[in-house]
């Protein structure tokens, strides 16, 4: 690889400031912890392809971190789960009890219980049957379908096929 040119240096380093700026708005930990932001970019100064090679292993560690996130907040949310399954079970179990013993309130030092009837809501019986003014219609494109028939030659008012963006991807070893 040569070495860059000014302008090119100019250009690497304005994208380092703009993504210094964009971490510090997206992310406030970052804004009081500058030793964390420069174990994160590095320093502004350097040279361009120690620079990007610094971006890159920072985001290497960044999608680590996130996929370490992503599993944590799976256990948190299963968790969250069974509590949210065991409250209901608790609910059903003091409902019975009430209900098989008559009783419509119950008052303790901490917490009142009590039966109340439920509100009326709606059922439907035949969603067929129901009248169009009571339904209601979404369009939704079927872009499987379209794209076929675009990629055939045809042409659809309102759709057209377009190259997608130019990416990054990192091969870890």
């Amino acid at each position: 690889m040569s070495t860059p040119n000014a302008w090119q240096t100019m250009h690497a380093i304005a994208a380092w400031q703009s993504t210094r700026a964009r971490l510090l708005d997206h992310d406030p930990d970052l804004a009081n912890d500058e030793t964390a932001l420069i174990e994160l970019l590095g320093p502004e100064d350097g040279e361009v392809q120690d620079i990007l090679a610094r971006a890159l292993r920072a985001a290497v560690h960044a999608k680590t971190m996130a996929t370490a996130a992503a599993e944590q907040g799976k256990r948190i949310a299963a968790r969250k789960s069974r509590y949210e399954s065991r409250k209901d079970d608790l609910y059903r179990l003091a409902f019975s009890i009430m209900d098989a013993t008559g009783q419509r309130r119950m008052e303790l030092p901490d917490l009142t219980a009590s039966m109340r009837s439920g509100g009326q809501s709606v059922v439907i019986t035949d969603e067929t049957a129901l009248p169009d003014p009571y339904v209601k219609i979404t369009r939704t494109p079927d872009k499987a379908l379209i794209a076929a028939a675009l990629k055939t030659g045809a042409l659809i008012p309102g759709a057209e096929l377009q190259n997608g963006i130019e990416t990054l991807m990192i091969k870890e070893r």
